[in-house]
């Protein structure tokens, strides 16, 4: 017998006369109401007074094993594996977040659903399409009526042609695995507009891992700020409203908002920058 039992083989027998007199009595035609009865007067679980009368059929009165020391050395493995776990993220190499030192050698693209707006009709869905430089984070932004390759590939062309007034030329773009960007089988590439956009503008095109955002990250981050200091701060009355505000906003962003990673100066002062330095190698 065990020591965290709290009934006998002697009391489990009397647990069982006392259930046969209560059946015998009208007011105990109910098995259930009986085994709460007697659960209550013995001070133990519903269950254990449910097993020891349906064992009565075998005569066995006797004490089994506990499964409570089982069920805590199962919770000791679950602690083992999750201590294993933490290690072995702690061994890992840390993330090195990298940043690029001239403005034309990389940039992130990325196409973000936008939230309905209260007046508009919900069932017309708009997109958000952004391209931000990795060394400065200069962003261009624009709204777009679907995702399809073809209107992000139009997209491009006067993003590049934005940045190429501010004196930066694109030379790699960095975009995740999904269809408006490329095609999963590298023989079809040939025919993806997006893709035959960048070999016009001869731009090399870069992939990120499957199921990793945290390579595309700045561009993430960006949709959060988009997100938390601008959508939730302003009311929009329509969809031509929402653009004029976010042609302030984006000048704001680029000229007047300071960023942290930069040093707390500008994108556009951080691109100013690096423009004086590269004529200065020159």
């Amino acid at each position: 017998m065990h020591s965290l039992t709290k009934i006998s083989p002697l009391i489990r027998k009397e647990i069982f006369k006392k259930y046969k007199e209560k059946m015998k009595i009208t007011k105990w035609k109910n098995k259930e109401e009986c085994y709460e009865e007697l659960a209550w007067y013995y001070r133990v679980h519903y269950n254990t007074i449910r097993k020891i009368i349906l064992r009565w059929k075998k005569w066995d009165f006797t004490v089994h094993k506990s499964t409570i020391k089982a069920n805590q050395w199962h919770k000791i493995k679950k602690v083992f594996k999750i201590e294993k776990k933490i290690q072995r993220k702690l061994n890992r190499d840390k993330i090195l977040r990298y940043e690029k030192k001239m403005a034309w050698e990389l940039v992130h693209i990325d196409v973000h659903k936008r939230k309905n707006i209260k007046w508009e009709n919900p069932n017309k869905k708009k997109y958000m399409a952004s391209i931000i430089d990795d060394a400065t984070r200069i962003s261009y932004t624009e709204t777009l009526p679907n995702k399809k390759a073809k209107t992000l590939s139009e997209f491009l062309k006067r993003a590049y042609k934005w940045f190429k007034n501010k004196g930066v030329t694109i030379k790699k773009l960095l975009s995740d695995n999904w269809l408006e960007f490329t095609t999963h089988h590298i023989s079809s590439r040939k025919y993806h507009s997006f893709e035959i956009m960048l070999e016009k503008l001869k731009i090399i095109h870069k992939y990120t891992r499957i199921r990793r955002p945290q390579t595309n990250w700045k561009i993430e981050r960006f949709w959060r700020i988009f997100e938390e200091q601008f959508f939730r701060k302003y009311e929009f009355l329509s969809n031509k409203d929402f653009n004029l505000k976010l042609m302030d906003w984006l000048v704001f962003y680029n000229t007047k908002r300071k960023h942290w990673w930069i040093k707390y100066i500008t994108p556009m002062q951080k691109l100013e920058n690096l423009l004086e330095k590269n004529l200065v190698c020159l």
